[in-house]
């Protein structure tokens, strides 16, 4: 028996769990891409903050104030450490892929799967 059996055991369960959290990660970016392409239309002269809030509410449902303390969550984890800079949509896009595989699944403590990678390569940089 292997030194380590029970990694080896858990092995092929841990590169499933890997698949759908890439799985839901790519989901959430593509309804994100999907409601971004819409404000583009639907509010063509917003500005990036204004079309962030209106896709936190749109996704959320919530109030203002829901949507500026969701803004302010996005910003206080991807936007000022470890330089301080503007919100990407980048930043939102992996604030919601991240909460929502939290809500959808409550008894995991963590993410394998590479979250920022997955945004990076389906969520255009300038946007």
């Amino acid at each position: 028996m292997s030194k380590n059996w029970l990694n080896d055991t858990l092995g092929p369960l841990n590169f499933l769990t890997a698949v759908r959290e890439r799985y839901s990660v790519r989901r959430t970016c593509n309804d994100l891409m999907k409601l971004y392409r819409e404000s583009e239309r639907s509010h063509p002269t917003a500005n990036s903050m204004e079309r962030y809030a209106s896709i936190v509410a749109e996704r959320t449902g919530g109030d203002q104030r829901e949507v500026d303390r969701v803004l302010q969550r996005v910003e206080e984890s991807f936007a000022t450490w470890p330089v301080e800079r503007p919100i990407r949509f980048r930043d939102v896009v992996q604030y919601f892929a991240i909460t929502q595989y939290f809500d959808e699944h409550p008894s995991e403590s963590g993410i394998r799967a590479r979250v920022s990678s997955v945004v990076m390569e389906l969520v255009p940089e300038n946007i």
